[in-house]
């Protein structure tokens, strides 16, 4: 991989990076795989930049996949994800750094849930 400058930032740096980019494309709440599943809280983003989404899995852990293709004519899609109690140590690092609108939405998000 071409080193850049976000390789050269301290970690704190990085992690007001990531944070920026989960607010405008990543996503949270609490999902179930179908009725009358347990209901579990996630974090997810999906792009079509496999490096930039390996910095999430690099500075969060979780899961880090390519992602099926719905058409051939479709770019390639990489996502990551943590769900339960990592899923929240996620967002409790990055939550501060997000607009209010996430931060209301995490309020109701609770690990009480």
């Amino acid at each position: 991989m071409l080193k850049n400058s976000y390789e050269s930032l301290p970690k704190r740096s990085k992690l007001i990076w990531l944070s920026g980019l989960f607010d405008g494309e990543g996503s949270f709440g609490i999902w179930s795989k179908g009725v009358g599943k347990k209901k579990s809280f996630a974090a997810t983003i999906e792009m079509a930049d496999e490096d930039i989404i390996k910095r999430f899995h690099e500075m969060f852990g979780g899961g880090f996949w390519k992602t099926k293709k719905k058409n051939e004519r479709f770019k390639q899609l990489w996502r990551w994800r943590c769900v339960g109690g990592r899923a929240y140590d996620c967002v409790d690092k990055m939550i501060k750094y997000m607009c209010k609108r996430r931060q209301e939405k995490y309020k109701l998000c609770s690990r009480g849930q």
